[in-house]
């Protein structure tokens, strides 16, 4: 794999690391939690709401949704955006919506997705199951209407709220401590990446929203034993954030707790931040206890809204973005480039086919006539030929993606919506922190010069 570069990033520059834990510094077997959260959402739903039991027989299909898409909540539909915040593909339930339905519906129409009464963005790899859950109730409820489910809004109402209390009676959490090596990834490369950084005085700070508790225990699990010039992870960071209630960690001023590693308990703490392990407090905080300015200080996330964006509009932090997706992503590029460079090919023959056809038209409009149709019918036969031949090539590319959305970093020939906010908001990407293994801690990244249309 490697390192995805959007601005320029010396990293000579770069005096302190900060990294989120969940999905950053500790990878989880993404498909294993998620099934685990899926089937927590479906027992609150029959719990706290009362589903019919039929819910509890659905069964997770992981496939259903990837990362990026947006739930149309009064319509009950799933989208997947471009770039521009044009819809691009649409399921309602489980059935995907034809060009006709989407166009009737979306055409024209530029998703504001600041209306969050109406949409709902799955901007993380913890939403997945929300997701998929969604469009499978929205189906039952067009299929079977004697059960009387609730609107297509207040469906999605409900499974966020079963997700947030799944959440916050540590259903999810303690599920994990009962089977770490389930749910967690160890990866050596990674603690390897961490102590070379720390070699070449990095300082390492670990921010995350996770207690002190279920913190201790994955990192124990995923740091430790893979150390060669520390002794446990309390050595290898500098500082640790516990319970930092992001993103309102780098936007609001909040209580600072410093807590006794040996026992969990915590007391007050005012002003300055040493090394060691606290429990809420601000950036701003942190940073003022460095000494250092944003430019100096690199934070990698996974979440977009909580990792990313406010740390740009509000620290001046360099960003980083961990996105696990990119490991399949990247291995069906490669298998597909022969299929991408044939599709292009043809592309090139059918934008010359329509030239000649435009041109036939223009000449005999010119001069004051109609298109005579036999002149015109062996332009659109050899059209259709050259599009039957994409759209073959297009379904055999898809069937090495996702196989309901395709892409996940594309949507058609335009960025998805998921990889517009990257390139927005993240100065570097990769798909886990064990990429820096392979880059030396003074790498200057640079972006490729972006061609513009004009200048091809």
């Amino acid at each position: 794999m490697g390192i995805y570069v959007n601005r320029t990033l010396n990293m000579k520059q770069i005096a302190a690391i900060g990294l989120d834990m969940d999905y950053t510094l500790v990878r989880y077997d993404s498909e294993a939690f998620e099934q685990m959260t899926y089937r927590e959402i479906k027992n609150k739903l029959l719990e706290v709401r009362g589903y019919p039991k039929i819910i509890g027989d659905l069964k997770f299909q992981i496939d259903l949704a990837i990362r990026g898409l947006v739930i149309d909540k009064p319509n009950g539909n799933v989208l997947k955006l471009s770039t521009y915040s044009k819809v691009k593909h649409a399921y309602h339930g489980l059935s995907e919506m034809d060009f006709k339905n989407q166009q009737k519906v979306y055409q024209g129409l530029t998703i504001d997705l600041n209306d969050s009464a109406r949409f709902a963005i799955v901007d993380t790899t913890f939403s997945i199951a929300y997701c998929v859950l969604y469009m499978q109730i929205v189906d039952l409820k067009d299929k079977k209407p004697e059960l009387n489910l609730p609107d297509y809004k207040t469906i999605e109402e409900h499974l966020i709220e079963a997700l947030d209390i799944s959440h916050r009676d540590g259903s999810l959490k303690n599920e994990v401590k009962k089977n770490v090596k389930k749910y967690i990834v160890q990866d050596e490369q990674s603690v390897l990446a961490l102590e070379r950084f720390k070699r070449h005085g990095k300082k390492l700070w670990v921010i995350t929203n996770s207690d002190y508790e279920y913190s201790k225990l994955l990192l124990d699990y995923a740091i430790n034993p893979f150390l060669k010039e520390s002794k446990s992870w309390l050595d290898l960071f500098n500082i640790v954030i516990t319970s930092a209630s992001k993103p309102r960690f780098f936007t609001d001023k909040m209580p600072l707790l410093k807590v006794d590693p040996s026992t969990g308990f915590m007391k007050n703490h005012h002003g300055l931040i040493e090394d060691g392990i606290y429990q809420g407090g601000c950036a701003q905080t942190v940073q003022k206890s460095s000494g250092l300015s944003g430019e100096q200080i690199l934070y990698l996330g996974d979440h977009i809204y909580g990792d990313v964006l406010q740390i740009k509009k509000t620290c001046n932090w360099r960003t980083a973005l961990v996105i696990d997706e990119l490991i399949h992503e990247t291995e069906a590029n490669l298998k597909t480039a022969k299929l991408s460079d044939e599709i292009t090919e043809l592309m090139k023959q059918k934008i010359e086919l329509e030239q000649k056809l435009d041109e036939l038209f223009d000449r005999e409009i010119d001069k004051g006539k109609k298109p005579v149709k036999e002149k015109i019918q062996d332009h659109f036969q050899k059209i259709e030929k050259v599009d039957k031949k994409i759209g073959k090539l297009i379904r055999m590319h898809t069937q090495y993606f996702n196989s309901h959305w395709g892409e996940t970093m594309r949507a058609g020939v335009e960025p998805s919506r998921l990889a517009g906010q990257i390139e927005k908001y993240a100065c570097i990407y990769m798909s886990k922190v064990s990429d820096f293994i392979d880059v030396s801690p003074r790498t200057y990244f640079r972006p490729k010069k972006k061609i513009l249309p004009h200048e091809k």
